[in-house]
């Protein structure tokens, strides 16, 4: 399997919005994302897109594949995010073939297979719960 690299790739044709992302090469002009775009939210992980490259950019042309996996985000306070509640959670995510992200502190991004037996929105919720005042 090919490894990860980091490439600049831009969502807009006019070239302003531009990320490093990790991602995995699958063919040629296409690749595996390996983490959640923060300028294209219709792009998530796992997904394989097509790219033109440009004088060192490449430009998103398509997605080729959806991911298999279903993709959950939560903007969480500080005293969440450091929580003992969401370690377990991220540990659960893990241990049933999911994902987790967790981007500038407070926005975690969880990505699981179409098929698993956790239910990830009423887990959350549940844990949630605890922090709202």
């Amino acid at each position: 399997m090919p490894d990860t690299v980091g490439l600049h790739i831009c969502f807009d044709e006019l070239g302003r919005e531009i990320e490093v992302l990790d991602v995995t090469p699958v063919a040629q002009d296409k690749y595996r994302i390996e983490e959640t775009p923060i300028f294209n939210p219709c792009i998530t992980l796992g997904d394989i897109i097509r790219v033109t490259e440009k004088q060192g950019i490449s430009y998103y042309v398509e997605t080729v594949q959806k991911s298999a996996y279903r993709r959950y985000a939560w903007l969480l306070s500080k005293e969440a995010a450091g929580s003992l509640e969401i370690m377990d959670m991220k540990q659960r995510v893990k241990e049933n073939g999911g994902k987790w992200e967790q981007i500038f502190g407070g926005l975690l991004v969880i990505h699981m297979p179409k098929n698993t037996v956790i239910d990830t929105d009423t887990e959350m919720s549940r844990i949630l719960a605890k922090f709202e005042l």
